[in-house]
């Protein structure tokens, strides 16, 4: 959802009208990790950081403290935050005695273009979104694992049991999944009744009565969003006809219409929720797991009737790594128990562990804080039955135009 994710500096530009404003944040947009990771050594790589449509809220440039040395207890990880956590990278370290250095990603497009623009030579390990995976393998910079490499899988959700679908291509797997998430309906509790989020039908119609107009929230993010008012119109999420493609700009339209602002930061809707600026917004867990955690129990990811889409984190292996052997201990210490406890609830923006044996780690409050749900990791099945997993869409470049337009016929 992948999107990670500081947001130090990110900040809006307002009309000074007092209307909808469009807000502009310093990093990438889409589902991945907040560059954190303070005092860890990084290691610069090539590429720009693309669209960054399906990829995080900020990123880090950083500086390299540390060695990119190509020897073969080295490795060179090109990550999300929460990947490269002191209690993860320390410990690994001290276990191998070896060096890991960390380079934060700001975007699923930033990895995507690091790899072929010759990062093959300089990353070990690479972590990305669903919807990248098999377009990294016909690339050729990640390479198939070995499914007996990773025990540990026995225990996975049943979701992402192997074989899991978005991460294999030509019959094999390419990545593991680490976290995941659901992309929805978020909505304040105390300012929203039931009724009026079962459906995203509300983000078109300002509610029964028009009473959110003004109210509302988006992420300026056409990939993410766009499957969600597909599916709401009963039209495959992935893939629309041109008279289907036209529903949806209409709707686009009317949803635009009723926005208070559209933002390109998960910092900056989340505090537009704090200051009640919006009561709802299109968006999932990842983006308000951390308002959640921080005690805010109105704040509540819901998935309307017509369900919700589904991100999911992958850790790669880079094509013709330094040290294969090291690269995969280094997946099996994320996708261990400790570890998943680690990338799961470390980081500033939070998500779900995939591995079972985790889960007694998290306390209930911890649990509900994850899921939104006081039935804590036992509301994962049904979570996951419910949403939809990302897949790349053949026609991105016309929901991206459908979206620019939308939003200038809007007036945003």
């Amino acid at each position: 959802m992948t999107d990670s994710r500081s947001n130090a500096g990110e900040g809006g530009v307002s009309n000074g009208s007092g209307r909808r404003a469009f807000l502009v944040a310093a990093g990438s947009v889409g589902a991945a990790g907040l560059a954190g990771c303070a005092g860890r050594r990084e290691v610069g790589g090539g590429g720009d950081g693309g669209d960054g449509s399906d990829g995080g809220d900020g990123g880090s440039d950083g500086t390299t403290t540390g060695s990119a040395s190509g020897d073969g207890n080295t490795l060179n990880i090109l990550t999300w935050e929460g990947y490269g956590t002191d209690e993860i990278v320390s410990e690994f370290e001290s276990e191998h005695d070896a060096t890991v250095n960390i380079k934060l990603l700001s975007s699923d497009p930033e990895g995507f273009n690091t790899l072929q623009s010759g990062g093959t030579e300089t990353f070990d390990l690479l972590t990305l979104n669903n919807t990248w995976a098999q377009r990294h393998a016909q690339a050729g910079t990640i390479e198939p694992l070995d499914p007996a490499d990773y025990p540990e899988r026995e225990n996975f959700l049943e979701r992402f049991q192997e074989p899991f679908s978005s991460f294999r291509h030509d019959g094999e797997m390419y990545a593991l999944p680490t976290r995941w998430g659901w992309d929805t309906l978020t909505v304040n509790t105390d300012q929203v009744p039931e009724e009026h989020y079962q459906s995203y039908e509300t983000l078109w119609t300002g509610g029964p009565n028009g009473e959110y107009e003004g109210e509302i929230g988006i992420m300026d993010w056409p990939t993410w969003n766009i499957p969600k008012i597909a599916l709401s119109l009963g039209y495959p999420p992935f893939e629309q006809t041109e008279s289907q493609l036209e529903d949806i700009r209409s709707k686009l339209v009317d949803m635009f219409s009723n926005m208070n602002a559209v933002y390109s930061g998960t910092s900056a809707i989340r505090q537009a929720f704090l200051q009640e600026d919006i009561v709802m917004a299109p968006v999932g867990n990842f983006a308000m797991s951390q308002l959640r955690a921080e005690g805010n129990d109105w704040v509540d990811v819901v998935i309307p009737e017509q369900g919700g889409m589904q991100w999911t984190e992958g850790l790669c292996i880079v094509k013709n790594p330094t040290n294969r052997e090291l690269a995969v201990e280094f997946q099996r210490k994320i996708i261990s128990a400790q570890g998943q406890y680690n990338v799961a609830w470390k980081p500033s923006a939070k998500s779900p562990p995939v591995n079972t044996e985790s889960f007694d780690m998290f306390d209930d409050s911890q649990q509900q804080a994850l899921m939104f749900n006081e039935d804590g990791f036992d509301a994962a099945a049904e979570i996951s039955q419910n949403t939809t997993p990302y897949e790349f869409s053949p026609i991105t470049d016309t929901w991206t135009d459908l979206w620019t337009e939308a939003k200038a016929r809007a007036g945003i």
